[in-house]
């Protein structure tokens, strides 16, 4: 029927939606359905007809009024009923049934629709033209009634419902979608002029997605929407659908919106917090992952530390035993093992998870005693009182004189409380103990011996340096004064090399009997008490300063002397340092004209070191081991006077305070002697 109408161009003329024509079609196929099931044929029209008591003349009749009421004229209606009466012959014709029954069918057909034309017709010519007015008035009270249910109906729907143009722009609005847009309003406020309002004209067409299905062939689509309200952005799932008539024109779309605001900010919270959670597990993995390769590192490495370890005990010569913080025995070496079998296999497993400190407090008899001094230890050691623990213990088989120490020590490191206890056997070190023993006391009584023999001789030596003193110094004295008396009593009979012979002869005795008092000075250092007293070498300095230009005023001396240099020792001895080397400072100088003298200390390898420096006549270093030589002299007496000892003098002192002293120098550029104390 549809198709017929479509064809033949009879749809142009309204917009009746395509289900108006299939609730039409339904109407008047139910009243022919109605008629066959009758099983009895429609009778032949004849001048007796009766409309009023035919049935399908009576649809007719109604067909007429309803479609009257809605404006149908009867040419239309006449025209459609001539394609539905084509439509049900067309029917009949493709059943596939025999000729008889589909030629019986048309004309049942054919009967029909005549009913229907002439009750249609009979109705159409009865009513005046006032009756039809009244009821077009009727029809669009009617209509108007029907408007208002449906726009009832849509302003109670809570969702928003929205009616576009077929150009797209906004016709129609529930109150759901006008406050959407609009702000709160009065319901039916802008029902009848939403073309009127620019906030509602211009929400919709801007939806992206909308453009896209009005520019597209869909009849319908569902999307989700991000939309700016009147109370902000929100989220809608938009259903929209397409509105065509039975042409297939179009007349415009519907669209449903339905809020998932809340919905949604559930969503991409949870969204957020599954990918947060995602992110925590990645990382949790991660770090548990990488705590499991340190892990299993750790592991292997204590394995290795465990392997290295036992390989390390097992290498020791002595027994060795590891307790665990409760005193436990976990483990022992390879010595350990072994002496435990040489000696009768004291236990099968070697001890192991026995408690070590019960076994000594278990131990009876002679042992006892050493037993309970290494278990006091080891509890001394685990509650960190102490840091080590050592005993020396016998342990004497029935063939040998044994002796052991026992050590016992913490192990560091995560060892958990961990105590190494080591049994050494030192028999070979109390031997060789016994023997120092016994050859200490055989040295030192051969020391006592050796010491009376050098006590003896050195009282012998020093009798015997006083006796030779003595007597070289009586006779230099009465040499030197037969040189005086020639000098004096005889000196205008002597001739000029005569008085030469008697002057050198009176120089050469003061020269030997200064060399004598010098030498005994010598001897008298090894024997002599040192004091150990604070000194003031720059207080000393000084005054040997001053006495030296006392002696010597026309001198021209420069002296640099640092003060406050203090050193502990003997001050008589120290001081007679302090003489000859600034003595020699002062005779070395003698011969120039800018002569300097410095005396100081500086930190030299950690240690005060003191020294004196002159910048005069220097000497070669090839021979600075013969300086403190006793009467090694570097220059002749003729050029500078003295007996060759002071230096020598100067060592021995440094050396008896355990110190040490050395020189520096350049032949012409002056010398430095430097010496250093023991701290």
């Amino acid at each position: 029927m549809l198709g017929y109408a479509k064809n033949c161009g009879y749809t142009r003329y309204t917009s009746t939606l395509e289900e108006a024509w299939r609730i039409s079609v339904a109407g008047l196929s139910m009243s022919l359905i109605h008629a066959l099931r009758a099983k009895e044929p429609i009778p032949e029209l004849s001048p007796d007809y009766d409309s009023v008591a035919d049935p399908v003349t009576l649809f007719g009749i109604e067909e007429a009024r309803r479609h009257r009421m809605r404006g149908v004229t009867l040419g239309m209606f006449l025209g459609l009923m001539k394609y539905y009466r084509r439509s049900y012959q067309d029917l009949v014709r493709g059943s596939g049934l025999d000729e008889k029954t589909r030629e019986s069918g048309r004309l049942f057909i054919d009967c029909f629709f005549d009913r229907v034309e002439i009750g249609f017709s009979a109705e159409w010519s009865s009513v005046s033209d006032p009756q039809r007015l009244a009821e077009l008035e009727e029809a669009n009270r009617s209509i108007t009634n029907e408007k208002n249910r449906l726009l009832t109906l849509v302003e109670s729907i809570p969702s928003p419902v929205m009616l576009l143009g077929a150009d797209g722009r906004p016709v129609l609005m529930n109150h759901a979608a006008v406050e959407l847009f609009a702000g709160p309003t009065t319901p039916g406020t802008h029902y009848y002029r939403v073309s009127g309002s620019p906030e509602l004209e211009v929400a919709v067409p801007r939806w992206s997605r909308l453009k896209r299905f009005l520019k597209g062939k869909a009849r319908e689509a569902r999307f989700e929407e991000s939309i700016d309200t009147a109370a902000g952005r929100r989220y809608f799932q938009v259903t929209v659908q397409r509105m065509l008539d039975v042409s297939e024109k179009f007349c415009g779309t519907t669209i449903i919106l339905s809020d998932f605001t809340g919905r949604k900010f559930a969503e991409d919270e949870l969204q957020h917090l599954v990918e947060e959670m995602e992110a925590r597990i990645r990382s949790r993995t991660a770090e548990l992952l990488d705590a499991n390769t340190r892990l299993l590192e750790e592991i292997e490495e204590r394995r290795r530390s465990e392997r290295f370890f036992h390989a390390t005990i097992d290498s020791l010569t002595a027994p060795v035993a590891i307790l665990n913080g409760e005193g436990d025995i976990v483990t022992v070496n390879r010595a350990w093992r072994k002496f435990a079998d040489e000696n009768g296999g004291l236990h099968p497993n070697h001890f192991i998870g026995y408690n070590y400190l019960g076994l000594c407090d278990n131990v009876k008899g002679d042992d006892a005693v050493t037993a309970s001094a290494v278990a006091r230890g080891i509890r001394e050691l685990m509650a960190g009182r102490i840091n080590e623990f050592h005993l020396d213990y016998p342990c004497h088989a029935p063939d040998e004189q044994r002796w052991f120490q026992v050590r016992v020590t913490r192990l560091e490191n995560g060892s958990r409380g961990r105590v190494a206890v080591v049994h050494e056997n030192i028999s070979e070190v109390k031997r060789a103990q016994e023997e120092i023993l016994s050859l200490n006391r055989s040295l030192e009584e051969r020391i006592r011996h050796r010491t009376q023999q050098l006590e003896c001789s050195n009282r012998e030596l020093e009798g015997f340096c006083y006796a030779v003193s003595h007597d070289l110094r009586s006779h230099l004295a009465r040499l030197e004064g037969l040189g005086r008396g020639l000098l004096e009593d005889c000196f205008a009979g002597l001739d000029n090399q005569a008085r030469h012979y008697a002057e050198r002869i009176c120089r050469i005795s003061m020269d030997l009997r200064r060399a004598i008092d010098s030498l005994l000075d010598l001897s008298r250092l090894a024997r002599c008490e040192l004091a150990n007293v604070t000194v003031d070498l720059s207080g000393v300095a000084e005054r040997v300063a001053e006495e030296l230009h006392r002696l010597q005023p026309l001198r021209r001396v420069s002296f640099s002397l640092e003060p406050g240099v203090i050193v502990r020792g003997d001050p008589q001895l120290l001081e007679t340092v302090m003489r000859h080397l600034m003595g020699n400072a002062w005779k070395f100088t003698s011969r120039r004209e800018d002569a300097e003298i410095a005396f100081g200390s500086i930190m030299l390898h950690g240690m005060k070191t003191c020294f004196v420096r002159d910048n005069g006549v220097g000497f070669d270093m090839r021979y600075a081991g013969a300086l403190f030589q006793p009467f090694q002299r570097l220059h002749g007496p003729a050029e500078f006077d003295g007996a060759g000892i002071g230096l020598a003098t100067v060592q021995r002192i440094i050396q008896r305070h355990g110190g040490r002293i050395w020189a520096e120098g350049e032949s012409g550029k002056g010398a430095v002697f430097s010496f250093v104390f023991p701290d």
